[in-house]
């Protein structure tokens, strides 16, 4: 966010008709990150002493996207930077709106998952163990169902801190597996392959690789290049294993088409729309199409699952409380059915 309001001053200061040094030194001026102002006074340095701006932002990775610095060196070889910059700035809003979508859908069914799970825990923690002194105080004969209910709580109580180094220990495994090559691969096609979710996964990558693609093609790099500029949006090594592919069969000279569909990169309909641009040189614009078509495909199923999975939540939330509520009722109710 911060990278985008400051290419939004930069792009009102160049157009006022300040120089490229005097525009980045008002933003580093203004800027109240000491990261992003530390990294803009050494690109100023760089661009003083004779360097292209492209070069100076390149000193900084961290801080500066590499599509970003790729989109400041085609402006600067088309001779106008402005609109790179431009570009950029729509192309991350846009990026950043879809995210945020997926973000915020996913926000209500996990704080519900959390409440559920400390609801839970409060009865089988508190409220039980309650009950069960009262009860057993009482020498009341307690119904199956009750007795085991104590019991898995008595054994939670007592191997609690068992349970919870067994589980760190669980997570600790499979993150370190997941770090390898292999763990890696599995989850990024775990992620592909899951029901209803690999869908808006896989959607919201081919999203981001086509608003990619289309804004560093309209920037004026090769396509073949373009395509491995875009690679790294992916983040997925069995999509990115499907790029490389298409890209050494562009090199070889097949058209991106063919080499995109036996590759199975997108899907048929995409697919379609991507040959279509190709073959009437119309490539940039038909992808920013396929970016919205993607986008719009995947808000429209992150809402449908996220209708589908609040009232599954809730259902299984009240299954489960009113569960235990009634098992540790239910000697009352034996008691006064014998009345």
């Amino acid at each position: 966010s911060e990278l985008l309001v400051f290419n939004q001053g930069l792009t009102a200061l160049l157009k006022a008709g300040l120089s490229i040094v005097e525009s980045l030194d008002t933003m580093r001026r203004s800027t109240k990150n000491a990261r992003l102002s530390d990294a803009i006074k050494d690109v100023v340095y760089g661009v003083r002493t004779g360097h292209p701006l492209s070069d100076a932002l390149g000193r900084h990775p961290d801080i500066f996207p590499h599509l970003y610095i790729s989109s400041i060196g085609a402006g600067e070889r088309t001779g106008d930077i402005i609109h790179s910059i431009k570009g950029y700035i729509q192309y991350q809003k846009r990026i950043e709106a879809i995210r945020k979508k997926i973000v915020s859908s996913a926000i209500y069914p996990c704080v519900l998952s959390i409440a559920s799970v400390l609801v839970v825990g409060v009865l089988i923690t508190y409220v039980v163990p309650a009950f069960a002194k009262i009860y057993i105080g009482a020498g009341a004969e307690l119904p199956l169902p009750t007795r085991f209910l104590i019991y898995i709580t008595e054994l939670v109580k007592d191997y609690i801190l068992l349970f919870a180094g067994a589980g760190i220990a669980v997570i600790f495994i499979v993150r370190s597996y997941l770090r390898t090559d292999n763990g890696a691969v599995f989850l990024d096609n775990l992620k592909l392959s899951l029901p209803q979710f690999g869908e808006i996964y896989s959607g919201y990558s081919i999203a981001k690789f086509s608003r990619t693609l289309g804004m560093v093609l309209n920037s004026g790099i090769p396509l073949v290049q373009a395509l491995g500029m875009s690679k790294g949006v992916l983040n997925n090594r069995v999509l990115e294993k499907k790029l490389e592919t298409v890209i050494k069969k562009v090199k070889e000279g097949e058209p991106a088409h063919k080499a995109v569909a036996d590759a199975g990169f997108m899907p048929e309909v995409t697919l379609t729309m991507f040959s279509v641009g190709e073959r009437s040189a119309s490539l940039p614009e038909i992808l920013d199409e396929i970016a919205d078509y993607h986008e719009e495909d995947v808000s429209h199923k992150v809402g449908i699952l996220t209708d589908l999975i609040e009232p599954a939540l809730i259902i299984v939330m009240g299954v489960v409380i009113g569960a235990i509520v009634v098992l540790m009722y239910l000697p009352i109710f034996q008691l006064g059915a014998r009345m």
